[in-house]
Parts: structure tokens; C-alpha cells; sequence
């Protein structure tokens, strides 16, 4: 009869005890976190891997949690020495692959900001998704008119109840050149897009994406989508401006129909690229993080070039809490422009009100009129 290795004698202190179950429930964590990490990466054309790249962030912080757990458990015997050892080894693996592609992405389509020549200043554009947010709301005002932007690109306006606010407080609809409010206006034709713009809109293309129901959506679920595409007349070289609001990929369904409106401003940008058009800026809630497979082949079919807030990706849609944005949240809302346009600055600006954070791009546009 073999000998037991571990003796009473032997036997772990109870401290011992949890760390090795501290290091197990790190390693196997760790691995099952990464795992779906990397799902995102290497099955980008199914629909609850693709989803897993909103998610990267937290995966990362929890695979590195779980290894230094794992780490911790070393200090202690285990039963299963070799297999303890070689979890270890595969939760590290599994992270350092992770944080590779996860890096790699980030870099990948992106141009660093960088100061105007003397005498230059930038084009600022704040795009914010105001999840039905009354425009006339005092704190949303007063963010614009501290912010001064030259365009103002809204998502989630639902304008018809706008007007009937507006109407209903014996306010101007639509606000355009008062309270922040450049003062050329266009409303996408469902009413959930609007830009504003201190310069003039030369060119209008309002487009509707039918969208699939999805089975069992509620009567306020509305599948169609808008983009909408605008010239604007900047008093240098025309700058043509593509606002774009996909569905929430939170089904299947809802996946296929963001996938197809991604399909559509492919078409769009291939237009305005065949009309000659160089400055192409497209910017919004894309409903995909930075590391989406679909996102970047959108910006490497076109030759467009994104970058964020401080070189990284930051949360511009929380959940919950604004408090909480930093563990509980994800970077949908972004810009692409076309390869000669130069990225000045790219911040994010403060609570709204809204569940989204305003993104602030400024570019670098010559012979701008004087505001």
C-alpha cells in the first residue's frame, strides 16, 4: 500500500487551504475569461462571440486578477502539483494572448493626435448619444455652450417628442443658434438623428436601413435605422459628415440588422469617395467597440482612421451609474475620417444626463471663418 504524501503531520493550516483554492479558482477563472476574450477575435462572425469584444477591458482586468491568484497559490502544496503548475502556465498564456490582440486592435486603424500649424485652429465636433434627453435640458445647454462646437451630431432624439416639448414650454423648435446650437439644422426622416452645424449644409442624404423584428420585441422596439450624410460647406474643402446610429446587438437578430447597416455606410462612404470626396468624417454610436471585427473592416475598407481619448479606449456608454463607468460600461461611441484629415484632440466630455458621454473630436480644418 503506497504511502500517503501528504501525512497528518503534514497536513494544511487552514490558510493554506484557501490560498490553494484561491489559486485554483484564479487559475480556471482566468482561463475561462480569457477564452471568451479571444472568442471575439477568432469567431468575429458569430453573434455572442463578436458581442464579447464590448467586454475586452473587463476580461483583461479579470484575467489578471485570476493570475495573480493563481500566483498566490504557488506558495502552498497542492495535490496536483504538476497540473496546479500547469494551469498556471495556461492562464498566463491565455492572458498574454489577450492582451496582445486586444493591444494590437487598439493600434490598428489609429492616428495619433497631434497640435495645428500657427495660425490654424481645429474643427470641434461633440457627438452624443442623448438617449431622449429634452435638448432644451439646462445642463445639456450650458455643456455646449462652454464646449462652442462648430457641429453638434445627436443620436436617440426621437425629434417628434422634441417639438412637442418645445411647443408645450413656448420654446423655438429646435434651438438651432441659441443655447449652444450651431444654426443649420437637418433631422434624419425618423427623427433619431439630428446634426447641427455652424457651417452650411450644401448637400442632404437621409437614408432608412429596414431592420429584421426580432421575435418577441416590445411595441417599442422600432428595427429601422437611419443614416444620415451631409456636406458641409466649411469655406475650405467641402467636409461630408456621416452620422451613424446601428441597432443594439443584443440579439441575434439585432446583430444581423447592425451588420447590415454597416453594409450600407460602406455603400455611402463609396459614394462620397467616387464624388471625390477626401474629407470624410463619420462619427456616432456604432453599438461596437474599438475591437469589433466588423468596425475595423469598415475603417480598413474605407481607409479611415480612428484614435481615443488618451490613446485608449474609454467608456462612453455606462450603465447603472455614471459612478460606475469604469467597471460597468463599454467605448460604443466613435469617429473614423479619411486618411489626410489630422486629429487635433479627442476628449470626452462630463455627465449630461444622458447614459452615454459626449465625445469631443477636434481636426484639423484650414480657412475656417471666424466664429
Amino acid at each position: 500500500m503506497p504511502l500517503d504524501p501528504y501525512p497528518r503531520s503534514r497536513s494544511r493550516t487552514p490558510l493554506q487551504a484557501c490560498l490553494s483554492l484561491a489559486g485554483w479558482c484564479g487559475n480556471l477563472g482566468a482561463v475561462a475569461v480569457c477564452v471568451l476574450g479571444l472568442s471575439a477575435f477568432l469567431a468575429p462572425d458569430f453573434w455572442l462571440a463578436d458581442n464579447m469584444s464590448f467586454f475586452l477591458r473587463q476580461f483583461l482586468a479579470a484575467g489578471l486578477a485570476g493570475c495573480l491568484g493563481g500566483a498566490l497559490g504557488l506558495l502552498v502544496r497542492h495535490r496536483l502539483a504538476r497540473v496546479y503548475r500547469l494551469v498556471c502556465c495556461l492562464a498566463l498564456a491565455a492572458l498574454i494572448g489577450l492582451a496582445g490582440l486586444t493591444g494590437a486592435r487598439t493600434l490598428a486603424n489609429t492616428r495619433p493626435a497631434g497640435p495645428l500649424a500657427a495660425g490654424e485652429r481645429p474643427l470641434k465636433i461633440v457627438s452624443v448619444n442623448i438617449e431622449r434627453l429634452f435638448l432644451g435640458d439646462t445642463v445639456f445647454q450650458e455643456f455646449l455652450e462652454t464646449e462652442r462646437p462648430d457641429v453638434v451630431v445627436l443620436q436617440e432624439v426621437l425629434w417628434g417628442l422634441q417639438e412637442r416639448r418645445w411647443q408645450r414650454l413656448g420654446l423655438s423648435v429646435g434651438s438651432a443658434g441659441e443655447h449652444g446650437f450651431p444654426h443649420h439644422l437637418r433631422v434624419g426622416d425618423l427623427g433619431g438623428l439630428a446634426v447641427y452645424s455652424r457651417f452650411p449644409i450644401v448637400k442632404t442624404d437621409s437614408r432608412i436601413i429596414q431592420g429584421d423584428l426580432p421575435t418577441g420585441a416590445n411595441v417599442y422596439y422600432d428595427a429601422d435605422r437611419e443614416v444620415l450624410s451631409l456636406t458641409l460647406d466649411t469655406g475650405a474643402d467641402p467636409l461630408h459628415l456621416v452620422a451613424i446610429h446601428p441597432d443594439s446587438p443584443r440579439t441575434e437578430a439585432r446583430w444581423q440588422n447592425k451588420r447590415a447597416y454597416f453594409d450600407e455606410v460602406d455603400r455611402i462612404i463609396d459614394g462620397l469617395k467616387a464624388g471625390n470626396g477626401d474629407n470624410i468624417v463619420a462619427i456616432g454610436d456604432w453599438n461596437s467597440a474599438p475591437w469589433s471585427a466588423r468596425f475595423q473592416e469598415t475603417l480598413d475598407r474605407n481607409g479611415l482612421k480612428t484614435a481615443y481619448p488618451d490613446g485608449w479606449p474609454q467608456t462612453t456608454r455606462f450603465f447603472f451609474d455614471y459612478r460606475l463607468h469604469w467597471i460597468l460600461g463599454a467605448p460604443v461611441d466613435q469617429f473614423a475620417v479619411s486618411k489626410d484629415i489630422q486629429v487635433v484632440d479627442v476628449r470626452l466630455g462630463p455627465d449630461i444626463g444622458s447614459d452615454h458621454l459626449p465625445l469631443i473630436v477636434e481636426l484639423g480644418q484650414t480657412s475656417l471663418p471666424a466664429n
